[in-house]
């Protein structure tokens, strides 16, 4: 039977940082996938001249997260395009930018200078409160609680005003005023997406490490309270679907990287404390699920209001209630598209639970293009579509107060010796791909027992 250190499962943003930084600390590793492709939920797809970016969308990093795993394992994460402003569109009223609504800067300064002076650890008691009481402590000031409220929009894909959950939003605004002096900071990887998830299982094989795509992963071995490796499906040597046809990979330690609505397909139930089980359950429900109705709309000219790397927001189009944001990616990479064209996505950030009703996701898909004709005349006559259901497998788990930091599973199986769970869906901070490689580091530096130098003292999961 093959032999690791470590088993990591998954080939996603979380699962290579996951293997590269083990691979680099000399620690025979091998990464899992189902998928024949790399970047799981942030993989870039191909599409009849088209590149389509199924979630990845922006790097949420100012450069201590997986910029610095990057580094630290030998390669770079290059810094492309910036978004540059924010379009909000009020229905009555059209579009407008964030910086008329906060003319005041006294009063959001203000609030800077508390949320830079707040330890990451106070943040953490806003685990059951929305932002919008955070922000009330020290201004009432409209523009600046729009400002940030909108940011969470884009970022943490939530609706209401209460929906935003006060530390997980202000972890990242924390982090963004201190490195970039900036509300928000986000950017296209220089070398793609595609390219960004090469660069990191090169990491892996380069050290040392094992990469295998196309594997899917039966069950995670524990006994008598400790991880004896993973049982990986076999191809069946002579009766087709024979039964339970594994190979069996023995290995110590195990770093999961997969949501907690898949966890316990592959973790025994029976070998986690019934109170923790019950908490990946919890939120797992389909209700706390993120969830959007994705749209690509391609143009011969580009579609924008102010600037070509606007991201565009907004909590309701003209006749649905969904919130959503919009982008010309082919501003931030013009190789996404032809030439003389320019690839657009947007989406409708729907309940989680109404993803598998498919009837209402087509009508409601319907009624959101139909907006976006109203929003921007300019996509009235699109020469390239494609529709996108994102629910299965979904974002993450909604950012709502409540829902979040202490709420959420540990990432450490309590009563399993050398079971981790680097997933943004257990206890984590973060947005999208940097959440998920921020996880990946606290877990690796937990199997080794100690913090990498090269991350310094910063703030952890």
């Amino acid at each position: 039977m093959p032999s690791y250190d470590v088993v990591v499962i998954g080939a996603g943003a979380a699962g290579l940082s996951a293997g590269a930084l083990l691979a680099k600390e000399g620690k025979r590793v091998v990464v899992l996938d189902r998928s024949p492709h790399l970047g799981g939920r942030a993989m870039a797809v191909p599409d009849e001249g088209f590149t389509v970016n199924l979630g990845g969308h922006l790097i949420e990093d100012g450069g201590s997260g997986i910029t610095k795993v990057f580094s630290h394992v030998g390669k770079e994460l290059i810094h492309g395009e910036v978004s540059n402003d924010m379009p909000i569109w009020e229905n009555g009223k059209g579009w407008g930018s964030i910086r008329d609504r906060y003319t005041d800067r006294t009063e959001l300064k203000k609030v800077i200078k508390a949320l830079v002076n707040t330890p990451y650890e106070e943040l953490d008691d806003w685990d059951d409160r929305s932002l919008r009481e955070w922000i009330h402590q020290y201004t009432h000031d409209q523009g600046v609680v729009d400002l940030f409220e909108f940011i969470s929009v884009l970022e943490c894909m939530t609706d209401n005003w209460y929906d935003h959950s006060a530390s997980d939003n202000l972890y990242v605004r924390k982090m963004h005023f201190e490195e970039r002096n900036t509300a928000a900071y986000s950017c296209w990887p220089g070398q793609g997406w595609d390219g960004i998830w090469r660069d990191l299982a090169d990491a892996i094989t380069e050290n040392g490490g094992e990469l295998r795509l196309g594997t899917s992963v039966e069950r995670v071995v524990i006994e008598n309270g400790s991880v004896k490796g993973v049982a990986v499906g076999r191809e069946p040597k002579v009766l087709p679907n024979e039964f339970f046809e594994e190979e069996i990979l023995e290995a110590p330690a195990v770093i999961s990287t997969l949501p907690v609505w898949n966890v316990l397909d592959v973790v025994p139930r029976s070998a986690l404390p019934e109170w923790y089980a019950s908490q990946i359950e919890f939120l797992a429900q389909d209700k706390f699920r993120i969830a959007w109705l994705g749209l690509y709309l391609a143009t011969e000219e580009p579609v924008t209001q102010f600037d070509p790397r606007e991201l565009a927001t907004w909590t309701a189009t003209p006749s649905t209630e969904c919130s959503g944001f919009m982008f010309d990616q082919s501003a931030m990479d013009p190789s996404c598209s032809p030439e003389g064209t320019h690839l657009h996505v947007m989406g409708a950030i729907i309940p989680g639970a109404r993803g598998r009703d498919r009837e209402w996701c087509r009508s409601t898909m319907e009624a959101f293009e139909r907006d976006v004709e109203t929003m921007w005349p300019g996509f009235a006559k699109p020469i390239w579509r494609r529709r996108h259901l994102v629910f299965e497998p979904s974002f993450g788990v909604i950012q709502m107060p409540g829902l979040v930091g202490k709420y959420r599973p540990h990432w450490r199986a309590p009563n399993v010796e050398g079971l981790w769970f680097a997933s943004e869906t257990f206890r984590s901070r973060g947005i999208g791909t940097d959440r998920a490689a921020r996880a990946a580091l606290t877990c690796v530096e937990d199997y080794l027992g100690g913090r990498i130098p090269t991350f310094g003292d910063g703030w952890r999961y």
